[in-house]
């Protein structure tokens, strides 16, 4: 198949070009910059374009819309333009494609206690989302009111992780400072992940199957995870056990996010607090999705990619050109 990837120099697109190219298919990805890495040259054809103005799209058999915005301490017209109109343009320049598979975010739900379904999304008050979750539901309703795919997915992801991550791993690690790994309160939430190889075996599933019509899928693992485990783990795994664990209020952090300090903002205070898990029976029954990765399998792949790559503080300055050196 030909098959378009937007947002491809991020940690998300890198991984499907690469994942798709190695199984013999024609790649077309799109990126900003004006140097993509080399490696990236050597398995797709390269379109630099920016999402947010009009562009064209050659003909392919798929568009797989991975680019956005996800910083929740952008400014919310940044938002807007990056995951609302420039999904509005993909979506006009990708029409002629039979299949359109467009990358959301849990963050579209509000905290629960309970696993949340696709259908939960938007039926209570939209004003306790994030500014990032608002603008992904805003780009769900243009891709469900505008879509002119035969086949159309909108797949969400929660907190995606793996080699090549240079959103999520450099955020927790951020957490181990001077041989002291801190605790932002208990984090003693449950919580959903969704490793990039899951990931891209969901978007296998949409492409195998392509029902017609237009549909909300969940992805994530097979696990539930309690985020303290989660940390632990990757930082004795990448930073040696000799970690002294501490523990510190969680009101200090958040009125550190009140006061935009550091990475503490209001939805980081909510993911260290509450429970977000996603119930994907939907995506198993219609698609047959079965995940085949966890964190704990993945631990070891993910800290020779760390080691590759210089180590964790290499790592925790998150540049761009990660996504492509795992």
């Amino acid at each position: 198949m030909k098959i378009i990837i937007t947002g491809a120099t991020g940690s998300l697109g890198a991984f499907l070009t690469r994942w798709f190219a190695a199984k013999g298919h024609q790649i077309i990805s799109v990126g900003r910059t004006s140097d993509p890495p080399q490696a990236l040259l050597a398995c797709s054809t390269y379109i630099r374009a920016d999402v947010t103005q009009l562009l064209h799209l050659p003909e392919a058999d798929v568009c797989i819309h991975c680019a956005g915005l996800a910083d929740d301490k952008a400014d919310p017209a940044a938002l807007f333009n990056a995951n609302v109109v420039g999904t509005q343009n993909v979506l006009w320049a990708a029409a002629h494609c039979k299949l359109g598979i467009y990358v959301s975010s849990s963050s579209v739900y509000l905290y629960a206690d309970h696993p949340l379904v696709e259908e939960m999304a938007g039926e209570h008050d939209n004003k306790h989302l994030s500014d990032y979750g608002m603008s992904k539901l805003l780009g769900e309703r243009v891709v469900l009111g505008h879509a002119r795919h035969e086949s159309c997915f909108i797949l969400r992801p929660r907190a995606v992780y793996g080699a090549g991550d240079k959103v999520l791993l450099p955020r927790l690690l951020r957490l181990v400072r001077n041989d002291n790994l801190i605790s932002v309160g208990e984090m003693n939430v449950h919580m959903s992940l969704t490793h990039f190889s899951n990931f891209a075996l969901a978007v296998e599933a949409c492409m195998n199957n392509a029902l017609p019509g237009k549909h909300v899928y969940n992805v994530a693992d097979d696990k539930v995870y309690v985020l303290r485990d989660v940390v632990r783990k990757l930082a004795t795994t990448m930073c040696g056990n000799g970690l002294r664990e501490k523990t510190l209020p969680l009101w200090i952090f958040t009125l550190l996010s009140t006061l935009e300090v550091g990475d503490y903002t209001p939805l980081f205070i909510n993911t260290i607090s509450r429970n977000l898990v996603l119930d994907t029976t939907k995506i198993r029954r219609d698609l047959g999705y079965q995940p085949v990765m966890n964190l704990d399998m993945s631990l070891e792949e993910i800290d020779r990619w760390v080691q590759a790559i210089g180590g964790v503080d290499v790592l925790r300055r998150a540049d761009p050109i990660l996504a492509w050196s795992a």
